[in-house]
């Protein structure tokens, strides 16, 4: 006689490998920084400065468009559906649909700060959230347990970003009202030569 619970610690454990699987980024968006240090931070290396880290967000909507697309890619192919419409599931379609996300990235260049700042945010954060649901659907987890995922990595993502430019406003704004260290005046001598 077959073990009936079998199948159900089976689904289980996908479950709790999907959950291992995304709590280290969770992690990350909900802290503001990896889980481990980089070797350059234990080194001593300097702190990237704040239009390093507002580029680096730049960098990471890029990345999650991207994350976004393979991850899509990857659960269509294991079987699962495509619930937007909106969304071609070809993989061609798939490509173009990631190139046109990378094209709104850099289209966001052109806008005024402020603009350019929620246009960075929103999409990154939307991205981030469906490629966490992506990975989710990959790895078998119900739906709900998708969904939760996607959002709670989608209001982190949000939230970490938030925190970036607050802080790289303030490095801006201290750097701007610290007036720069200014050089000693020249003092001239006068030499007279007798004859």
């Amino acid at each position: 006689m077959r073990n009936r619970c079998v199948p159900l610690y089976r689904r289980l454990a996908r479950i709790a490998t999907a959950c291992l699987f995304v709590a280290p980024a969770l992690v990350a968006c909900a802290t503001g920084s990896p889980p481990s240090r980089a070797p350059q931070e234990i080194a001593g290396a300097a702190v990237p400065s704040a239009e390093e880290r507002i580029e680096r967000l730049d960098k990471n909507a890029m990345q999650a468009a991207v994350a976004d697309g393979l991850s899509t890619g990857l659960a269509l192919s294991s079987g699962a559906l495509e619930m937007n419409p909106l969304v071609p599931t070809s993989p061609v379609g798939i490509i173009v649909l990631t190139g046109a996300k990378i094209g709104l990235v850099k289209y966001a260049d052109r806008l005024p700060e402020d603009e350019k700042r929620m246009l960075i945010k929103s999409s990154s954060s939307l991205w981030t959230g469906a490629a966490v649901n992506n990975l989710m659907v990959l790895l078998s987890a119900p739906s709900p347990v998708a969904i939760a995922a996607g959002l709670v990595a989608g209001v982190l993502w949000w939230q970490h970003s938030a925190r970036v430019y607050e802080r790289a406003n303030r490095e801006i704004a201290a750097r701007r009202e610290t007036p720069a260290p200014q050089a000693a005046p020249r003092q001239v001598a006068a030499v007279s030569v007798a004859p």
